[in-house]
């Protein structure tokens, strides 16, 4: 068997960085829920900048000396982390410790997952490579609020149901991430 190619690693780089902007469009119903205040949304929202420039700072490097999969599978593994924070949350202190958890797992996918895409591409394809690595990563980006959105608008349990989608994408990421 094959070992998948750049574009495999590309799609577990979208995976995971869409979670970590799919409770943006749900904050208007945890704020109604919840009951906390404009300022409160965006104190939440901030806390994943602080979980990002941490992990770029303490840990940026750490898949040059460790190997791209374990930081991959490891950011797979925070952005679980951070979708069951959502999706059993019990107010603000969860939201907050997802909303970090989630920028962990950012603050690793941003380099491991861009070597990765970079490394598994076939001689000659560095740009369609590099290319795929940006889609993914802004690709991801936008996928989170756009599968929140949607689900939240038409689908039942509009504060737990992207988290779940979210959860068995992770899995299947993971999957992928063995395999490369």
């Amino acid at each position: 068997m094959s070992r998948p190619g750049y574009p495999a690693a590309a799609a577990v780089f979208a995976i995971g960085m869409a979670g970590t902007t799919l409770p943006t469009p749900l904050y208007g119903l945890y704020r109604e829920e919840l009951g906390f205040s404009e300022l409160m949304v965006t104190v939440v929202f901030a806390v994943y900048a602080l979980g990002v420039i941490a992990t770029l700072l303490l840990a940026g490097n750490v898949s040059d000396e460790t190997g791209r999969r374990p930081v991959l599978l490891a950011a797979l593994g925070f952005s679980a982390a951070s979708a069951l924070c959502f999706l059993f949350e019990g107010g603000l202190p969860a939201l907050f410790a997802g909303r970090l958890l989630s920028g962990f797992a950012a603050g690793l996918l941003s380099g491991a997952a861009t070597v990765t895409v970079m490394e598994l591409a076939p001689p000659g394809r560095a740009a369609g490579a590099g290319l795929a690595a940006t889609a993914a990563n802004m690709g991801g980006l936008g996928c989170g609020p756009l599968l929140a959105g949607l689900l939240a608008e038409y689908a039942p349990w509009p504060l737990r149901l992207p988290f779940v989608v979210h959860l068995a994408l992770i899995a299947a990421a993971a999957v992928l991430t063995w395999l490369l």
